[in-house]
């Protein structure tokens, strides 16, 4: 389709790719903080919202990446390069 717009001297809009499972840039933003260990109250209060809005946010992101735990958001985290630093930092990096 790009290239047909460009063809025919048309602007493409681009579009901001999408994180792994479908999350919003704000969900990935709360896996982020859920990995670092933060509560739910701390992730609230760093993000300067509702600790339920937090707890929302993290029942989605459970249910989008098919995981029940903080440590299964964590491992989805880790293994879809969601968290800067992830691999390439690991301890089995050469």
């Amino acid at each position: 389709m790009e290239a047909v717009l460009t063809a025919a001297g048309q602007p493409v809009a681009r579009r901001r790719p999408r994180a792994a499972a479908g999350l919003t840039p704000r969900e990935v933003e709360i896996l982020r903080q859920l990995v670092r260990g933060l509560s739910i109250r701390q992730i609230a209060r760093e993000l300067s919202i509702a600790p339920k809005t937090v707890d929302g946010h993290i029942q989605r992101i459970y249910s989008k990446t098919g995981v029940s735990t903080r440590a299964g958001a964590a491992l989805f985290a880790l293994s879809h390069d969601l968290v800067p630093g992830g691999r390439e930092n690991g301890e089995n990096s050469p």
